[in-house]
């Protein structure tokens, strides 16, 4: 069975979403405001809120540390890759070792990747990021400096600056 958990971060409800034996991480849900957008996805494949699991419990306090501006770890024994291809799971790779309070282009991690004229291929592979905050595609930005992309959504643009500020914050 899957399950989620919901927390409110100083940006919003955020969700991760998991299964239990063994506990494994299947996604995290970027901060919204609201909660019918943030359950709507879980509700419709049949999941079921689980606030009492204390490996989603410690997950979801990574993300609340995170929005209070506080560095995390990436949980990496709990996330699942396997059903990516070696080439996406390369990029997630690379994106994971962007500093924080850094950012790098699509370009830039296309060759931290081992796959240089891939810039594309980065963009398409971080809007399928199942770990958003853990594996940091807000930190990818286009080659002008520009916000590039985020989330599929306008509003998700405002959310990746935020992201980017807080960090720069955190890191003065």
């Amino acid at each position: 069975m899957n399950y989620y958990r919901i927390v409110k971060t100083a940006f919003g409800h955020t969700a991760v979403a998991f299964c239990d034996l063994p506990f494994g991480l299947l996604e995290v849900r970027l901060p919204t405001l609201s909660l019918d957008d943030l359950c709507q996805p879980f509700d419709h494949r049949g999941w079921q809120i689980d606030h009492q699991h204390p490996d989603a419990a410690a997950v979801a306090n990574m993300l609340v540390r995170y929005f209070d501006g506080e560095q995390v770890d990436i949980p990496w024994p709990v996330m699942d890759f396997s059903c990516f291809t070696a080439a996406q799971q390369a990029v997630y790779r690379a994106v994971a070792t962007i500093p924080y309070g850094s950012t790098a282009s699509y370009k830039q991690v296309a060759r931290m990747a081992g796959l240089p004229r891939a810039a594309r291929f980065v963009g398409t592979t971080m809007a399928k990021n199942p770990y958003p905050v853990f594996i940091p595609c807000h930190r990818v930005i286009k080659s002008d400096g520009s916000l590039g992309g985020f989330g599929g959504a306008v509003q998700a643009i405002d959310l990746k600056r935020r992201m980017l500020a807080l960090e720069n914050q955190a890191g003065e």
